[in-house]
């Protein structure tokens, strides 16, 4: 019977020593303040959002065809820079703005065709023909905004998803699951010495011209706490995402089949599901959240690191947040990401560094993979993951 409320009384208990905590250190020196904590609190949820949307796309691959996409980190960084060169370089020159429209116009139909159910719809194809003529005109003479640069940069990242499931994974559908992870290592590779060669290989700042970097001023007891207008904007744009997403996935009639899929992929095709398409359709949606994750990524630390290292610990962060989480559970991929940007930026506010202690800053990133351990031996299921267990 304690069993039951054994979850509510950790929770309580982990409440009490954070407050007794901070009240300690409020008594230690005067700049551990409300301020100091309600700032501390705003990174940890920015943060804890933007690894939920690198997550999401790790725990709906996983939940479908059971590969761990260890590409998706990369997918990630592309997104990041393909917003970059969308609201600095354009307009671009003619030619490179027809190869743009076309990749962008590919991704609008396949999103189109979610709700439309082929390709060959007309609907579908007349969005085609009227997205490559205006997108050409939109791409050679404007440039774009910030806003326009993240849906764009999440259509043609959808469009790289696609490819990469078509290319790589496809042919591999029958073959023992290791073929697909090593394979997932090796376009891991491949993006991130093609990001090299094709972007650049040094930080490049990310400083768009978009009011959601405007200075805002929180007044705590008389103590102004400086930060900006994405403490608003990255969680809203989660929120929406992953109401977006869960609705997709519960409502429509592909959502349901990708449900079906997760749930026995070969029923689901005795019973006339093209469980391919669903995989598919998984790839799209994942990679369009990792590139609004990637945009949001840049907008909040104002700068882009080099290819080769950008995607690597944000996206095996993302992957230990899914699976601490639950993975195959959108929910769980959720919480699990605010549990690590909380790990990160309020247990690290928690322990500062003093003049007798010298903090525990400098390792934060290690914060991910003790959870994640801790979570592995306790439930390994993850905290809201299904009991996969075999009984017999």
């Amino acid at each position: 019977m304690w069993r039951r409320f054994l979850p509510l009384l950790v929770i309580l208990g982990i409440v009490a020593l954070v407050v007794w905590r901070m009240l300690y250190l409020g008594s230690v020196g005067e700049r551990f303040n409300a301020g100091f904590f309600l700032r501390a609190f705003i990174d940890s949820v920015k943060l804890g959002s933007l690894y939920a949307l690198i997550a999401l796309g790790y725990t709906m691959v996983y939940g479908i065809i059971r590969l761990i996409n260890f590409a998706h980190g990369e997918v990630f960084m592309v997104g990041a820079f393909t917003t970059y060169f969308l609201f600095t370089i354009t307009p671009y020159a003619l030619p490179a703005a027809i190869v743009m429209a076309i990749i962008l116009t590919f991704g609008l139909m396949r999103v189109v065709e979610l709700f439309r159910g082929s390709m060959r719809d007309p609907l579908v194809l007349g969005v085609g023909a009227i997205g490559v003529v205006v997108l050409t005109v939109a791409l050679s003479a404007f440039t774009w905004p910030f806003w326009a640069a993240i849906v764009g940069s999440m259509l043609a990242t959808g469009v790289l998803g696609l490819s990469i499931d078509r290319v790589a994974y496809v042919p591999l559908r029958s073959a023992p699951r290791n073929s697909l992870l090593i394979t997932a290592i090796a376009v891991s590779f491949f993006l991130q010495n093609l990001g090299l060669l094709a972007f650049t290989n040094r930080q490049t700042p990310f400083r768009p011209d978009t009011p959601l970097t405007n200075p805002l001023a929180i007044d705590v007891g008389g103590t102004p706490v400086m930060t900006n207008w994405l403490l608003v904007a990255i969680p809203v744009v989660t929120l929406a995402l992953v109401i977006a997403l869960t609705s997709f996935v519960t409502r429509t009639r592909l959502g349901k089949a990708m449900r079906a899929s997760a749930q026995d992929a070969e029923v689901a095709q005795m019973m006339g599901v093209s469980v391919n398409k669903v995989i598919a359709t998984t790839f799209l949606l994942g990679s369009m959240l990792a590139a609004a994750g990637g945009a949001m990524w840049g907008l909040n630390f104002g700068s882009l690191n080099q290819p080769a290292i950008m995607g690597i610990l944000p996206g095996i962060k993302a992957f230990a947040a899914a699976v601490i989480g639950g993975i195959g559970s959108l929910p769980g991929a959720v919480i699990g990401a605010m549990i690590i940007g909380f790990s990160e930026n309020f247990l690290t506010a928690l322990f500062p560094r003093t003049p007798t202690f010298l903090g525990i800053t400098e390792f934060k990133d290690t914060f991910a993979f003790v959870l994640l351990i801790l979570v592995l031996l306790i439930r390994p299921s993850g905290i809201v993951g299904e009991d996969l267990s075999e009984k017999v």
